[in-house]
């Protein structure tokens, strides 16, 4: 039996979830911040933040619309304003 093991997998996938997300291709959350909106994946920000696991799971809204404040966003989600 022959495995396969990449090393760069892992950073693949989140390159490609990333592509998604700009091109708002199977997002299902949109976060408000400031008036702002930002298109996002559900399941990449629960496993990213335990904020977003617990505010998200059990929600059955197809396009599940989250308000936070900007400080807020800014912890739970640190790499957002680079993105």
């Amino acid at each position: 039996m022959y495995v396969y093991e990449s090393t760069v997998h892992c950073t693949n996938i989140l390159l490609c979830l990333n592509d998604q997300r700009k091109q708002d291709i199977l997002c299902d959350v949109t976060l408000i911040v400031e008036g702002k909106e930002f298109r996002a994946h559900r399941a990449v920000l629960a496993a990213c933040s335990e904020y977003f696991l617990q505010a998200l799971v059990g929600q059955t809204e197809n396009d599940l619309v989250v308000s936070l404040p900007e400080e807020l966003f800014d912890f739970v989600v640190p790499s957002a304003s680079t993105v």
